[in-house]
């Protein structure tokens, strides 16, 4: 399902860190395109938001097969643009100037604040990645900022074209029983060079 999202950051009294609230399509029709999306302007978001950075994350392909998640703000749908919006998560970040550049470290974990349940089913196929400490991360949507002509045909030999660190692996496999993946407060997710989200899960 085509779905995007917003990060709107409102950078730290004290350092370089930035605290984000995180608005996204999921769970509203799909009443835009890639190309809609695109052709936001961040800066001119950021103003509208009265925030100090906004990050475009997408436009995204969801790959779960069915999801709930508990909304903010009373689940009043804002509209970004005229693209629909929940706000579902919040996340804070260390150093906002890397995280908007585009060096920001891929396969680095980071804690989003949001209470969602991701429900993967029996006979699915699949894509991880896995750590050198034995976690287990599940994709829950794929990216097309990077590349935007990535799709679901491509995944299963994404990993011959992902510069994964030493002692990471990407796996893809059937599941042979429903895999649900859960947060209930923190979310633990990495992203890879393409901007593909990963849930922990194991």
């Amino acid at each position: 399902m085509p779905h995007a999202e917003i990060i709107v950051f409102t950078k730290d009294a004290d350092g370089p860190g930035a605290t984000g609230v995180v608005y996204n399509t999921l769970g509203l029709p799909v009443d835009f395109t890639d190309e809609q999306f695109r052709a936001l302007d961040p800066a001119a978001l950021a103003a509208e938001f009265h925030s100090d950075a906004v990050w475009m994350n997408g436009p995204r392909r969801a790959l779960v097969d069915a999801a709930t998640a508990e909304l903010g703000d009373g689940g009043r749908v804002t509209s970004v643009e005229g693209i629909a919006m929940h706000t579902v998560a919040d996340i804070h970040v260390p150093d906002l100037q890397t995280f908007l550049s585009a060096q920001r470290p891929p396969y680095k974990q980071l804690t989003v604040g949001r209470t969602t349940q991701c429900l993967f089913l029996k006979g699915s196929e699949i894509h991880e990645l896995l750590s050198p400490e034995g976690h287990q991360y599940v994709m829950q949507s794929l990216s097309r900022h990077v590349d935007p002509d990535l799709n679901l045909e491509q995944l299963p030999t994404l990993g011959e074209r992902l510069q994964l660190p030493e002692g990471w692996q990407y796996r893809v496999r059937t599941l042979d029983e429903d895999l649900r993946v859960s947060a209930h407060g923190d979310a633990h997710i990495v992203f890879d060079e393409y901007e593909n989200n990963y849930q922990r899960h194991a």
